[in-house]
């Protein structure tokens, strides 16, 4: 493409700047006159451009000596020097400064993608740093040896977990991440009443977060063994297996741990897996998915908020699929230390969740206030308390139960009232129908009476077969009501690290970050503006109408074409302006009452409109001049 046609005043500058001949020379040049390179004429370019030289040497010379001249000019020009320089190292430092910005933002951005640098006030002392040292020392690093005692996956960093579990970075943080003022929760809470009166709070959570407490459950906390004393949650084991060895003694004691569930805190269950093994910055991660932190529910300005509490007041949820089996790993030195103090004063122990339960024949039955004086101290010194409404002693001459079973004889039986209730809805429900009987103050069904009965037979086969056999030959409802509803998968999918499947589609995943953006500095931004103008300024250019070519060079030709000069710009009029302005000249007549003001004022209003000149300025001093010259020429008899 060829070069831009010049301006007038683009081509003075340039004279002004080296010479009249270069110029010509370099136009010559560009217009194809004089081939660059070309033999002719040699000498007279290399004078040419030696004088060019030497004008731009001698300007340069007089500018010196004009400044130097004159001191004020001087120190003026010394000082304005001194702000550029000062101007420029600013902007230097500026972008260098913005630079490293950006690129320690780009490093964070990268490293959020594969690292949990941040977790939430009072959780992430113990994750690791981008660097990947310690946020803090000492770390507790993990123990491969007790990890291969249990069989437990070796997990070196939440990024390992998050693997293993087969989610996403960003979806273990958006699980485990502590917040005290939130906009969602990760657990739905209601309550269910409890049979000594009042509720239960039960805190159920979502799946989203039950899949991972479930990887957590099968593939860590089930592969560690209970003490022999804890019942409770653990297969093969049962109420049943809780109350055998308390059968026959002469004096069987329940207690019940108060708030037993909300009193593990965080820390506790951050020492479960510490201890298992795992360094700190894994065991952080899994205790957050292991704990909850109890908010109570607001509404401001119609947005629903949870507020909870600090990092230390997250609590152990009762609800959770993992709950029960850290209690029962967390409370193993509690039954090793209680164990072994029922062994030395006579009496036999086991722990069902949070009901313990004691019970010796002979010599032993009367050191209960000396077991009970100890068993107080050793919970409180394993960070528990006692309920004090829930301490019963029952001798044999009484009813004796354990989790709900009769241990008075050698084996264990349901009591004979729920028999009798059990046995009485059968018979009702055989002879007025299943929709006359209820049980529990629940309408009866037969799968519920059959259930019940099924359990009586397992804690005492003689006393439940009768029973089995009754709600056997209860006749079925309907086929649709007997089949058996398929077994989910959930449970599977989630401790085999896959997602379940979802009727509404995929898994939501959390957005991503954005890309950081370099931050632009003041010079920066006045370059882009003058890019801007510059690029406006050449479109306008090329969007104008090209003047007529230049005339063919002939060869010897003394007298090259001259550059076409710019087009003149098309005349703009303002009819507003020109509307407004002849109603002042109207106006200027009707106040002066002359007509020869308002007969001037129009022939200058008819003048400035065709050429374009309607500016306020040169029309106020028109007027002006109008209204005190017409009367001095009406004076003197000029009009």
């Amino acid at each position: 493409m060829a070069a831009p046609q010049p301006t007038r005043a683009e081509l003075i500058e340039r004279i002004r700047a080296s010479s009249k001949e270069a110029v010509v020379l370099a136009e010559m040049q560009r217009l194809g006159f004089w081939p660059k390179g070309a033999a002719q004429p040699e000498a007279a370019t290399e004078l040419i451009e030696r004088e060019t030289a030497l004008v731009q040497e001698l300007n340069s010379l007089q500018a010196q000596l004009q400044l130097k001249g004159d001191p004020d000019k001087a120190l003026r020009a010394m000082r304005q020097e001194r702000l550029a320089a000062a101007r420029a190292q600013r902007e230097t430092k500026a972008r260098e400064r913005a630079q490293r910005q950006y690129e320690r933002a780009l490093q964070w951005h990268g490293e959020r993608q594969q690292r949990i640098g941040y977790l939430g006030a009072g959780v992430s002392a113990g994750l690791e740093r981008p660097d990947g040292k310690a946020a803090h020392a000492p770390l507790h690093k993990p123990r491969p040896e007790r990890l291969a005692l249990h069989g437990l996956p070796a997990l070196a960093s939440p990024q390992a977990l998050a693997q293993a579990m087969g989610l996403a970075l960003g979806e273990l943080r958006f699980l485990s991440f502590h917040r005290e003022v939130a906009r969602h929760t990760h657990y739905r809470r209601f309550t269910l009443p409890k049979k000594s009166g009042g509720e239960r709070l039960i805190s159920a959570p979502m799946p989203r977060l039950k899949r991972a407490q479930y990887w957590v459950l099968d593939n860590i906390l089930a592969k560690v063994p209970a003490h022999d004393a804890a019942h409770g949650f653990l297969p093969g084991r049962s109420i049943a297996g809780n109350a055998q060895p308390h059968c026959g003694q002469d004096v069987v004691i329940n207690l019940d741990v108060k708030d037993f569930f909300p009193s593990i805190a965080f820390g506790r269950i951050k020492g479960v897996f510490m201890h298992l093994g795992y360094g700190e910055s894994v065991a952080t991660v899994l205790a957050l998915l292991c704990s909850e932190n109890r908010a109570d529910e607001l509404q401001v300005d119609g947005e629903r908020w949870f507020v909870g509490g600090t990092a230390a007041q997250r609590v152990l949820p009762q609800g959770a699929p993992t709950s029960p089996m850290l209690t029962n790993l967390l409370c193993r030195r509690l039954d090793r230390r209680l164990a072994g103090l029922a062994r030395a004063l006579g009496f036999a122990y086991t722990r069902y969740a949070d009901d313990l339960s004691f019970s010796a024949s002979g010599e032993a039955a009367q050191r209960v206030g000396t077991l009970l004086r100890r068993v107080r101290w050793t919970l409180r010194e394993e960070g528990f308390e006692l309920h004090p409404e829930k301490e019963r002693v029952m001798r044999r001459g009484a009813r004796q139960e354990v989790t709900g079973i009769v241990v008075n004889a050698a084996q264990p039986g349901v009591s004979r009232q729920s028999r009798r209730a059990l046995r009485a809805a059968l018979h009702r429900a055989k002879g007025e129908g299943l929709e006359q009987a209820h049980w529990q103050g629940q309408p009866a069904s037969r799968e519920r009476l059959l259930g019940y009965a099924h359990f009586v037979q397992g804690i005492n086969a003689t006393q439940g077969r009768a029973l089995v056999l009754a709600a056997q030959a209860l006749p079925l409802a309907s086929r649709a009501a007997h089949a058996v509803a398929p077994a989910s998968d959930f449970r599977t999918r989630a401790a085999q690290g896959q997602a379940p499947a979802r009727a509404a589609g995929d898994w939501w995943q959390p957005a991503p970050p954005p890309e950081p953006v370099r931050q632009r500095t003041d010079g920066e931004l006045r370059e882009a503006r003058a890019a801007r103008r510059q690029a406006a300024a050449e479109a306008r250019r090329a969007a104008q109408p090209t003047t007529a070519a230049a005339p063919s060079a002939r060869p010897g030709n003394p007298n090259p074409p001259a550059a076409a000069a710019n087009p003149r710009p098309p005349v703009v009029r303002k009819r507003r302006t020109y509307w407004l302005q002849l109603f002042v000249v109207w106006l200027a007549g009707v106040l002066t009452g002359s007509g020869h003001v308002t007969l001037a004022g129009l022939a200058y209003l008819l003048i400035s409109y065709w050429k374009g000149h309607q500016r306020w300025s040169h029309f106020s001093l028109v007027m002006l001049a109008i209204v005190v010259l017409v009367p001095v020429a009406r004076s003197i008899g000029l009009l």
